[in-house]
């Protein structure tokens, strides 16, 4: 801090911490000029405006004296109730002295009374010329010349001279000032909220001792606001106007991350931030030109009211509510008005009318986001303020998906330009049921799999498809559950449940279900073997048993019509199961025979993709492309061929998808630490116009 702000800082301290004593046998001082806002105003405010105030409805005799203009008009009586400079024919102050009950104002019965101090007041004011200004808060402002008061010694800053000249105008002098210990506590309780500790207390006086009282208290001074509980213990004042808390504060109070905006508030005072960046960074941070996210975190200051996920609000006006939040606190705390008020009428005291209210309802009046907070600590919009450490981390993995997704990407085209085309010539191009492996080598793209059992390579067991099969070993009940994360396996009409099927033959198992997940539910299964797994009704879809097991030592398949389980066209199955009673068996390639297309499935040559495509009519393709399917293979063009086979491979060849599965398996374990990542950072919540519609 420059010298003049250390002097003006520790004058004022100094000053502050100085009581004043009054002066023993000196005369009372002469009365200062009246100040109209400071004590006029107040005490029309509070004993006249009601029936004297800007309501027409309610004013008495046409008197207005919340205006200049109303206070110096000629009543109808010809009289004027104020003639500046001309107390006595001025009826104001006829009537605030009058011992006449009739005419006495305030009236007798208005609960108001003046008392002969305020009587003075007015009176004077008017022999003054009855000087009228605005509230100060509305006038313009203006530098103060320092006064000059007797004792032209004890000054030691300007603000010294106010404080000097006001205690000797009411007959006061200053204390003999306090010792350096009790100015150090005084200090310090004032710009960190604590008090010294003893190390500080000690340093400080043997500086005292060492140096003088004036340079160990400027450099103590400066350290007091160097300190970082300087921003804390300001903030705390901020905090507060700007309404902040970690709860919703309303209905269930649920926890919300909003400490983020609360440490922005204290940096900001440790770093002395100009005020017109605090002001425009809260108000407006997300509004600015690329904006950091230090100037989003700021935008919290609009996102600390009260919020609720109550079940029995109603998503309008709790928005409303939202919004009225923002001018109501915006009106306080950069206006330093009670602007609420006009929300339902114009303010009484205030110059502001309700049109102005909902004028400033406007600029707040697109907030992105639900209006209710769903009772979750990240109600959007929010932002992520990750540590140093968890940020490195987040873009080291970041990286690594890109890198493996590129070299995936590199890998299917290098493997695709190797497909043979002119193979396809050999395959019809019509619409009939293939199987559709959802299950090989493990479970679907993205899904899981729990429970007992897991897939091997040939080197451990049978492998029918693929490089691995599902190796399981019960003893007693024992099963494997899958369950798709991502599209699920379509039914169509007439399809069949497939899986493939490698009984020990060393230790072949008593038992084998094969069980469906629908609808969230495991109602669907299917047995071999023995009755022995007691789930479900027997004899219907919930257990039924389809017949005897098959021959061990060699690959069977296993199958069920959909129908007969009770399973719908146009049912998605969820998940799949693989159930044993005792032994071992290998399963591999499950899934369905079917026609109906199956979403993010690969194909194993261009006719099969050609065949789905014919089968959903060209779902999602172009107009061009679906003309093109719809020529016999015979009548389409080499460029029109082309075209096919680029969009068949971008869709997905099995070739390729196997072959570069083990780098998209990487993909996925990287994609799974960095979602988990993500759910481990903490948040903010921010404020963000909601974008053009």
């Amino acid at each position: 801090m420059d010298l003049g702000t250390r002097l003006l800082a520790a004058s004022a301290l100094a000053a502050a911490f100085v009581t004043a004593t009054a002066v023993a046998g000196e005369p009372s001082p002469a009365k200062a000029k009246v100040d109209f806002a400071r004590d006029v105003r107040p005490m029309l405010s509070d004993a006249c405006f009601a029936c004297h105030g800007f309501d027409a409805k309610e004013r008495k005799a046409g008197l207005r004296l919340d205006t200049h203009e109303g206070a110096l008009a000629k009543l109808e009586s010809g009289d004027a109730a104020v003639v500046p400079g001309d107390v006595e024919g001025s009826g104001l102050a006829f009537r605030i002295e009058t011992d006449d009950e009739g005419l006495v104002m305030p009236p007798k019965g208005s609960g108001k009374s003046l008392t002969p101090e305020q009587v003075d007041v007015l009176k004077r004011w008017i022999a003054e010329g009855a000087p009228w200004s605005g509230h100060w808060a509305f006038e313009p402002v203006k530098a103060a010349v320092p006064p000059r008061p007797a004792d032209a010694a004890w000054p030691r800053g300007p603000v010294d001279a106010f404080l000097l000249a006001r205690m000797e105008a009411e007959g006061l002098k200053p204390s003999p000032p306090a010792d350096p210990a009790t100015l150090l506590r005084r200090a310090s309780l004032d710009l960190t909220g604590l008090p010294p500790t003893i190390a500080e207390a000690d340093a400080f006086l043997a500086a005292v001792a060492a140096e003088g009282l004036d340079v160990a208290y400027e450099k103590a001074v400066d350290r007091l606001l160097e300190s970082p509980r300087y921003g804390e213990h300001m903030a705390r004042y901020w905090l507060d106007a700007a309404r902040y808390g970690d709860t919703h504060g309303l209905h269930l109070d649920n926890f919300r991350e909003m400490w983020a905006y609360r440490d922005w508030v204290v940096r900001a005072f440790n770093g002395n931030q100009p005020f017109d960046r605090f002001v425009v960074e809260q108000l407006a941070g997300d509004l600015l030109p690329d904006p950091t996210a230090d100037q989003l975190v700021a935008t919290g200051f609009n996102r600390c009211h009260v919020s609720t996920g109550e079940g029995g609000s109603i998503e309008e006006e709790v928005y409303t509510r939202n919004v009225c939040d923002q001018v109501d606190t915006n009106g306080s705390v950069f206006l330093g008005l009670t602007v609420a008020c006009a929300r339902c009428h114009d303010h009484k005291y205030d110059p502001i009318t309700q049109k102005e209210y909902y004028q400033f309802f406007a600029f707040f009046n697109n907030i992105d986001g639900p209006a209710m907070d769903s009772n979750k600590s990240r109600w959007e919009p929010f932002l992520p303020t990750p540590t140093r450490e968890q940020a490195e981390k987040m873009a080291a993995l970041d990286a690594k998906v890109a890198e493996l997704k590129a070299k995936a990407d590199a890998e299917a085209q290098r493997f695709a330009a190797a497909y043979d085309a002119e193979a396809d010539d050999a395959r019809p191009e019509v619409v009939s049921r293939e199987d559709y492996a959802w299950i090989d080598d493990g479970p679907p793209r993205g899904g899981s799999a729990e429970g007992t059992g897991d897939f091997v390579a040939a080197a451990a067991g049978p492998v029918k498809s693929g490089r691995r099969s599902l190796r399981i070993e019960a003893r007693g009940l024992t099963q494997k559950v899958i369950e798709a994360r991502g599209p699920g396996l379509k039914v169509g009409k007439g399809d069949s449940l497939f899986a493939h099927v490698y009984l020990d033959p060393k230790a072949p198992p008593r038992e084998v279900m094969l069980q469906w997940k629908i609808g969230g539910e495991w109602t669907r299964r299917a047995i071999w073997g023995e009755n022995l797994i007691d789930w479900g009704k027997d004899g219907t879809a919930e257990r039924l048993r389809i017949g005897d097991l098959p021959v061990d030592g060699e690959w069977a398949r296993l199958e069920v019509p959909a129908a007969t389980l009770d399973v719908a066209p146009g049912t998605v199955i969820e998940g799949w199961a693989f159930t044993l009673y005792d032994g071992v068996a290998y399963f591999d390639e499950a899934g369905l025979r079917t026609w109906t297309p199956q979403e993010g499935r690969s194909y194993p040559h261009l006719t099969a993709w050609i065949r789905d495509r014919l089968a959903d009519d060209g779902a999602g393709l172009p107009d061009d492309v679906k003309a093109i399917l719809k020529k016999p293979r015979p009548q389409r063009t080499e460029e029109e061929r082309k075209r096919l086979i680029g969009l068949f491979l971008a869709a997905g060849w099995s070739e390729v998808d196997r072959h570069v599965a083990p780098i998209r398996d990487e993909v996925a374990k990287a994609e799974r630490e960095r979602r988990a990542l993500d759910g481990q950072v903490s948040t903010t919540l921010i404020f963000r116009e909601r974008g053009g519609e």
